[in-house]
């Protein structure tokens, strides 16, 4: 098989589009994955392989996931180390990346625990949250128009794997709303975190069914996600410091609600 050394290959654009921009991964309804550990669980949450590159710096570990990939009947090309680092999204390419579907994970009937990020701009926020959220074995996370893109590379890397362990779905907020309140199997309370609000997280009852608001890093949760509300708490903290950022803020509370339900 001929190595790939031209920008002008195919494959070479489709993946330049993938990592620039959202408008081409909805269009094409495709993400790319980058690094072994990323490709390794993308093959073990059974996600299909569009196509892999790899280049002679690929390490052992990487090559088993290529086997394996070949293995599936999925197509791996070579692609020349410089080539692969020039397209890459990190600064060093760990030699190999696949381009695949959109993970699209459904929804369960019933769902006791959401968290909603609400214009959520930082890849590396978003990432800690969706990260978190897998851990800590929530429903779904859903994001408001306005968020960052949760199949950008930078929170793909940052959510290590939790994309393929968690459903993510854009709502609005009415949707959510309706969600919350109708749509799901069971009837979750909206809770909001504000540094303003008197009652604590661990004075609070999570271990019922919940919805938790995160909002921006700068502007907080949006005055349209306030009206649907049904309970505001904090996270007590020193008053030398004003506030947590949001991915703090958010793996406190999921860590809070899943110790409660642990201890109940």
């Amino acid at each position: 098989m001929i190595m790939i050394t031209s920008v002008q290959n195919a494959k070479i654009k489709l993946v330049r589009e993938l990592l620039g921009a959202k408008k081409h991964r909805e269009k094409a309804r495709s993400i790319v994955i980058e690094g072994v550990r990323l490709a390794e669980e993308s093959l073990a949450a059974n996600l299909p392989v569009h196509f892999c590159l790899y280049s002679e710096r690929i390490s052992d570990r990487g090559r088993g996931v290529v086997d394996q990939i070949q293995a599936l009947s999925f197509e791996a090309e070579e692609i020349s180390e410089g080539l692969l680092d020039r397209i890459s999204d990190t600064k060093t390419s760990q030699g190999i990346l696949l381009v695949t579907p959109i993970p699209e994970i459904g929804l369960k009937t019933k769902i006791d625990s959401v968290v909603v990020l609400d214009k959520i701009r930082d890849p590396g926020n978003m990432g800690t949250i969706l990260r978190t959220a897998a851990a800590m074995d929530l429903g779904a996370v859903l994001l408001t128009p306005g968020t960052a893109d949760p199949f950008s590379p930078k929170v793909m890397r940052a959510a290590m794997g939790a994309h393929f362990r968690i459903p993510i779905r854009t709502m609005t907020v009415e949707d959510i709303h309706s969600f919350c309140k109708q749509r799901n199997g069971l009837e979750l309370s909206i809770l909001l975190t504000d540094t303003a609000c008197s009652q604590a997280s661990w004075e609070t009852d999570l271990a019922k069914p919940v919805c938790i608001l995160v909002g921006s890093e700068a502007d907080g949760v949006s005055p349209e996600m306030r009206e649907i509300v049904d309970e505001c708490i904090s996270i007590p903290m020193s008053s030398k410091m004003e506030s947590f950022n949001a991915a703090v803020s958010a793996s406190i509370l999921m860590y809070e609600m899943t110790r409660q339900r642990k201890t109940k």
